[in-house]
């Protein structure tokens, strides 16, 4: 099984992309956003940039969801950190850190609640929120790295003083961000239906939804009504990599076929640590560019 990330590395040595890249940074518009914290050091903090980025995406998944009478908290906040849980699913080497799915469920319910007078309910972004997001956070890293990055000094300490407040600034500029540009319609979505997702090898050659026997793995950010977004709190702009991912599951939401990808014109980038939004139509990209990522990259024929 192959992701956007592998085939791009994969891509970028037995090809290369050309000079800017396939789909050139320099495209894109940016805006941005002044809240009087400018751009939030990474260095100053003492948890890992990539724990600290999926804290942040928990947080302002959680923050944006208002609770009904009948639902259930940790139900909802357990699909908002589905990657954590998947983490949690892989035994690890050591008794230290031994996160179970049950566990990481345990700590979502653990969150603070605050009740509103017509009966609802929302989750509170405060120091505890981020202490829980930041332990989810390194099960869900440790996708890719393997246990061992569960079982780290690094990942163990709590987040300090610095850490949980450029966490809950950056939570803040993401729900000025959704405010201004507009719910998600679907967040870490697939390119298939929900009940089909899984693609057996009879099948796989022919492709299904928008993957294909090359590519057959990759889950996407979230939508809007006319923008594929990415949720990305990085210390650096987008580079020619990430606009080839996103361009990669922008293809891949047309081919798909499914209604929720068919209004979207352009990719986008919004970054909270920057505080700074990236744009780009489509239409600005060559056809002949938007042919070599569906054919070489992706590996859709015809």
């Amino acid at each position: 099984m192959t992701s956007a990330t592998q085939r791009i590395a994969q891509y970028n040595k037995e090809v290369g992309q050309p000079r800017g890249g396939l789909v050139n940074p320099k495209l894109l518009t940016v805006t941005q956003f002044d809240d009087g914290f400018g751009v939030l050091d990474h260095k100053i903090e003492n948890q890992h940039p990539s724990t600290v980025g999926i804290a942040v995406d928990y947080l302002s998944r959680l923050a944006d969801i208002r609770l009904g009478i009948d639902d259930s908290p940790v139900r909802l906040a357990s699909e908002a950190v589905r990657g954590s849980l998947l983490g949690a699913r892989s035994p690890r080497d050591s008794g230290t850190h031994a996160s179970t799915k049950e566990e990481a469920a345990h700590a979502a319910l653990n969150l603070n609640m605050l009740e509103h007078e017509d009966g609802s309910a929302t989750f509170v972004m405060d120091d505890d929120a981020v202490r829980i997001a930041c332990e989810l956070a390194s099960d869900d890293a440790a996708l890719g790295a393997g246990p061992a990055w569960s079982n780290s000094d690094n990942t163990l300490r709590a987040p300090d003083e610095t850490t949980t407040s450029h966490i809950l600034t950056m939570v803040e500029r993401s729900q000025d961000f959704f405010e201004d540009h507009g719910p998600g319609w679907d967040v870490g979505f697939f390119f298939v239906e929900e009940d089909d997702e899984e693609v057996d090898e009879v099948h796989a050659d022919r492709g299904r939804g928008g993957y294909n026997v090359l590519f057959d793995s990759g889950d996407g950010e979230f939508l809007t009504r006319d923008i594929l977004w990415s949720f990305r709190a990085s210390a650096s702009k987008p580079s020619m990599d990430h606009l080839l991912h996103l361009m990669m599951y922008y293809l891949m939401g047309k081919q798909s076929g499914l209604p929720r990808f068919a209004t979207q014109t352009h990719v986008g980038v919004f970054n909270p640590r920057m505080n700074a939004v990236y744009r780009l139509a489509v239409d600005e990209v060559p056809a002949e560019v938007l042919e070599i990522v569906r054919r070489d990259v992706i590996g859709y024929e015809g």
